[in-house]
């Protein structure tokens, strides 16, 4: 049985403010360990629920935070930011379910802890087919497009009730609370490890009552900028289109064609943003 993990870093059990998952911020490295700790209680939970391979995507930040030599022995992983699916590279239809590991909220989502969608410097809203989605629904898109059921998601409780509406059936890890934000009240990250080790282990047994996002045959993304100079320069991509100030839209017949699209988006509002700020 094989068994994907996407992980990010703001969902993390005791983590809550930027410092924790900048690199060379000063509790980054701390941060890590964390990271690292919660990843291998999910593999364990896979692992005694009969899981023969592991597959780890980086997907936070320069997706290179990991402890590697700390990494549950079991798992392969795959590191780096520049991939064609993102978050989600290393999935396919071989995958017999997914884990999303310390996800959080979409952009503006209440008080969830570091709440964004892919770059808080340059997404205000992500719209896919006609309804707003954070990262976890993206994603989950993205595996239902191979046939793959996204049977776990961990973060705060506000990124849990998120995925709960979005992905029926999702067993999920609330290891936090979001208070403001920029702050949260927290599990123990030993409690909040084993349960989900527990949660990993139930929801991979349980697989088969959660099932993939259905796909549509013709996929619409539209992007809400945070600024209109990312949105005028993003549209000279071919099949791009314009529709107001900040926003562009994108069709295309499958999710996973789309993917690479949208992370041109971001490689270019990066280059656009350090031509505004100089």
């Amino acid at each position: 049985m094989k068994v994907f993990i996407s992980l990010d870093m703001e969902g993390i059990s005791g983590l809550s403010e930027w410092e924790d998952v900048i690199p060379g911020r000063r509790h980054y490295e701390a941060g890590r360990r964390l990271l690292t700790q919660d990843v291998n209680a999910a593999i364990e939970g896979a692992l005694e629920a009969g899981a023969t391979q592991i597959i780890v995507n980086e997907s936070h930040g320069p997706m290179n935070n990991i402890i590697l030599e700390e990494l549950h022995p079991q798992a392969d992983v795959i590191r780096g930011f520049f991939k064609p699916l993102c978050m989600m590279q290393g999935i396919d239809s071989s995958c017999d379910a997914a884990f999303f590991i310390g996800y959080h909220g979409k952009a503006g989502t209440g008080d969830a802890v570091l709440n964004h969608t892919l770059s808080g410097l340059a997404i205000h809203r992500l719209i896919l087919n006609g309804k707003e989605v954070g990262e976890a629904g993206l994603n989950a898109a993205i595996a239902g497009a191979f046939g793959v059921p996204v049977v776990l998601v961990t973060g705060d409780s506000q990124t849990a009730k998120e995925v709960e509406e979005d992905i029926p059936g999702v067993f999920t890890v609330a290891v936090k609370t979001g208070i403001t934000g920029l702050s949260s009240q927290a599990m123990h990250p030993v409690r909040a490890r084993e349960l989900i080790r527990q949660q990993a282990k139930e929801a991979l047994l349980h697989r088969r009552t959660v099932k993939p996002l259905a796909q549509k045959v013709e996929n619409t993304i539209e992007v809400e900028f945070t600024k209109s100079q990312f949105a005028t320069a993003v549209s000279w991509m071919p099949g791009i289109e314009l529709i107001e100030g900040r926003t562009v839209r994108f069709h295309s017949p499958d999710l996973v064609s789309m993917m690479p699209v949208l992370q041109a988006m971001l490689l270019i509002t990066g280059q656009v943003n350090q031509m505004i700020t100089g």
